[in-house]
């Protein structure tokens, strides 16, 4: 068979599919040339699912009248002039392909004027061919108007999909745009409707409003680290904002949207206690770190990056998320209805465009309303106070003693719910001392409150005493603690709860190294060269996590002792996942034994069903307001559900 080179039309045509797949990468790429344009306002109009039509208009740069021809040639760019320069590339695009591409697959118009130009041209295109251009009037910018995609390869329009799918594609595409450059106001058209609106003013909350609503803007918690050249900005939707799939991670490496499996893997790292099993994390993270140390040129559609030191970057990543999310954390246990983040703080409504202008005015006229409901009545309800008797009052800096003194003497000697005395440290309760020398305890007990006398002179008033803003109500199908607060009501689950307590103790002792327990003889495991290179260049983590090791001969270890959590079984397997983890092993050991720490945090804490007593109930609330940790128990599931009285009273009609 002879070899032949192939004419211009057929190489555009099969080019263009690396490029061009469907109407998603045609916006893809047209808007990434508006961005690289400088344009501030873009907008997007398709109908049809962008098949039988697509626009694209934006206020950039343009490109000037005896330049127009050029843009429609194969790898004709103005942002690339050698290949050094691939090494230190900040435009999104660079390869010269996309206007061709498209043009060989479909019927193309554009009109564009540069800046500070009298007039305009007109380039009119189809299948690659018959290229026309005219002098036109138009504005600043460049619009782009694609028709009838794929209609000279019916074989690839036939694997395009139904128009209401490739329109909800189109549609995705558009939203990661909006998320990554907060800056550019974005107008998204489907089929004459307004789909999306963007303010553009450089804030995210702002984009996420626009996209997801304002409840997702408001609850979203701010991500803002640097870490080893790396910086990380955005936004991350943990708890109730997990998603079912993956589709609302959204990551940007200098301002480019890709997929990245790594960046996924390391966000589902952090979120992983914070989110439900089999739900993920929604975020808009932007990345930004030096050109050189990521190769944007993988694939000509440039949404698959690598990293040049790929472990580095993921371990920054995750450290920085770590900690910028548990500096957000708080008390574990949260007394008042969260308040959100304000989505427009700085902004009248009169400067905000529709149709948000209309949500934030509707919102605001809800507020004044609420807030002339006066209810004098509940206001006085977290003020109840309890005197408690002196021995209750000496004993309560014994916790354990006062635990099994309340055990034994309702007459319960063992069962599950007795773990909660093993993991709790003695906490003593709010003490205060009154003139007389004795202590006196403020108690969280429903009681009724002692009378209050107020005294003649303000110079009597002593000091007021710090007491617990909450009140205990009781407890639900012996699983749900109600607690009372000044404007709010709490569920809380006594078993996620006491579980995230006991699993945040146990990954805090292995984190600051793990006790050992010695084998009555020891175990021999064979290994590869590798793994045996690995072991010994990480001898000192291994002994740090609680392995005593030893080499015999080229291929077998000597295991003297393990774990203090791990038993003999399953001794093998569990320490080859530990070897596969080196030689980041502080973290990567950790994730080798969550299943073990959380089977042991899950089996020693309380169970639903559990009675607990006002004592052991106390002990639960006082830890978990002195904890840090997230409220979700180690599988993602809430600790706490908060209903504001504003709630309340909205389920009762009270207010609207």
């Amino acid at each position: 068979m002879p070899i032949r080179i192939l004419d211009a039309a057929t190489v555009g045509r099969i080019a263009a599919g690396e490029v061009v797949e469907r109407p998603a990468s045609v916006v893809k790429e047209l808007v990434e040339n508006s961005l690289d344009a400088g344009a501030t306002s873009v907008t997007v109009e398709i109908r049809e699912g962008g098949i039988a039509y697509l626009r694209v208009t934006d206020n950039g740069c343009g490109i000037e009248p005896g330049q127009v021809r050029l843009a429609f040639e194969n790898h004709a760019t103005s942002k690339l002039t050698s290949a050094a320069q691939l090494d230190d590339i900040r435009t999104l695009g660079f390869r010269g392909e996309a206007l061709p591409s498209i043009a060989a697959v479909s019927r193309v118009e554009m009109t564009t004027r540069a800046r500070e130009q009298e007039s305009g041209a007109r380039l009119t295109i189809e299948g690659g061919q018959n290229m026309t251009v005219r002098e036109a009037g138009c504005p600043e910018g460049t619009t782009v108007i694609m028709r009838d995609l794929f209609f000279n390869i019916p074989v690839r329009r036939a694997f395009l999909k139904k128009p209401q799918y490739e329109g909800a594609l189109v549609s995705d595409t558009v939203a990661r745009m909006i998320l990554g450059n907060p800056e550019i106001s974005f107008r998204f058209i489907n089929n004459g409707r307004t789909v999306y609106h963007s303010f553009g003013d450089g804030d995210l909350r702002h984009a996420v409003f626009a996209v997801y609503g304002r409840e997702t803007a408001e609850k979203m918690l701010e991500v803002d680290r640097y870490e080893g050249g790396i910086r990380i900005r955005g936004l991350v939707g943990i708890g109730e904002q997990a998603k079912s799939t993956r589709g609302h991670e959204a990551f940007f490496i200098n301002g480019r949207s890709v997929r990245c499996a790594l960046l996924s893997q390391a966000l589902e790292s952090v979120c992983r206690e914070r989110v439900t099993i089999g739900l993920y994390p929604m975020c808009a993270l932007n990345l930004t770190l030096a050109p050189a140390t990521v190769d944007v040129n993988v694939h000509p559609n440039k949404l698959e990056v690598r990293f040049r030191d790929e472990a580095a970057t993921r371990l920054a990543v995750e450290s920085m998320l770590r900690e910028a999310l548990k500096v957000q954390g708080g008390s574990m246990l949260q007394l008042k209805a969260e308040k959100p983040a304000e989505v427009c703080p700085t902004r009248t409504v009169e400067q905000i465009p529709l149709p948000f202008a209309e949500k934030l005015a509707e919102k605001k006229t809800k507020v004044d309303n609420q807030q002339t409901e006066v209810f004098d009545k509940a206001s006085k309800v977290g003020k109840a106070q309890t005197k408690v008797s002196k021995d209750f009052a000496n004993s309560a800096l014994d916790l354990d003693a006062m635990i099994s003194a309340e055990r034994r003497r309702i007459g319960i000697e063992s069962g599950d719910a007795m773990g909660l005395r093993e993991s709790f440290d003695p906490v003593p309760l709010p003490l205060t001392r009154r003139d007389g020398g004795e202590s006196e305890i403020s108690s969280v007990k429903a009681e009724k409150p002692d009378p209050v006398s107020v005294p003649d002179s303000a110079s009597s008033v002593e000091p007021e005493v710090e007491r617990p803003p909450y009140r205990v109500i009781g407890v639900l199908f012996k699983t749900y603690i109600l607690l009372e607060c000044e404007d709010a009501f709490l569920l809380i689950d006594q078993h996620a709860a006491h579980e995230r307590l006991r699993y945040d103790e146990l990954v805090r002792a292995v984190e600051n190294g793990v006790a050992s327990q010695r084998l009555l003889t020891p175990q021999i495991v064979r290994v590869t060269a590798r793994e045996m290179a690995l072991v010994e260049e990480n001898m000192d983590a291994l002994s740090a996590a609680g392995y005593d090791i030893s080499p015999i001969g080229e291929r077998d270890l000597q295991i003297r002792a393990v774990p203090h959590i791990y038993g003999r079984a399953d001794l093998e397997p569990r320490f080859m996942d530990v070897i596969s983890a080196l030689p980041g092993l502080g973290s990567a050991a950790l994730e080798a034994r969550r299943d073990e720490i959380l089977q042991r945090a899950c089996k020693g804490a309380v169970k639903a069903g559990d009675a607990l007593t006002d004592s052991e109930i106390e002990a639960l609330l006082a830890q978990m307001e002195a904890s840090g940790a997230p409220p979700t128990c180690p599988h993602g599931r809430p600790v706490i559900k908060t209903f504001s009285r504003r709630e309340i009273e909205r389920m009762f009609k009270r207010i609207q």
